[in-house]
């Protein structure tokens, strides 16, 4: 995450945008394809970015959630904003490929649905909330050792989120 951070922290003083990384060190290691998992954090942090107006603050916390035996564990990582948040319907399509954004309008939601793709593969869940006025928060549920773990039971509701636009999808076809 610290290479992620410092990566982007041009554009995050540029944009006098603050992040605070509270995530601990006394994590347990997740076992994770590294290459993906620097990845994922820098599109959710470059969405951010994009997304939030200048003066903001990006909250990053983490913790093992409790109840979890050696083998199931699981982090909760949380990327929280002090933005402006999103209407209901703007967060229902936040993880659809192909919504122009009214924020960003060069920005579509391509990032956020690699971010869906590498955590769902991973064997965990990402899912965001978001009041109008009071920021947005993405929350991570990751297996700290995805082999170990069951494989998602909600396909469908997968299935769903990756083609929840139609008609997005035939325009995309069509070449319109």
């Amino acid at each position: 995450m610290a290479d992620t951070l410092d990566r982007l922290a041009e554009g995050f003083k540029a944009r006098n945008i603050q992040v605070e990384n509270r995530i601990p060190d006394s994590l347990p290691v997740l076992n994770v394809d590294k290459p993906k998992f620097y990845r994922l954090f820098e599109l959710l942090l470059k969405d951010e970015l994009a997304s939030l107006p200048a003066g903001s603050r990006i909250t990053l916390t983490a913790a093992l959630l409790p109840g979890a035996t050696a083998a199931k564990q699981e982090v909760q990582v949380q990327v929280s904003d002090n933005g402006p948040g999103l209407p209901k319907e703007a967060l229902r399509l936040i993880f659809d490929p192909f919504v122009v954004r009214s924020d960003s309008p060069t920005e579509y939601g391509i990032h956020l649905m690699a971010c869906y793709f590498i955590v769902h593969h991973h064997g965990g869940r990402i899912d965001a909330r978001s009041e109008p006025g009071q920021g947005t928060t993405f929350t991570l549920r990751l297996p700290t050792n995805p082999g170990l773990m069951p494989p998602a039971q909600d396909e469908q509701e997968f299935l769903q989120k990756v083609l929840l636009s139609e008609t997005l999808w035939e325009k995309l076809i069509s070449s319109e």
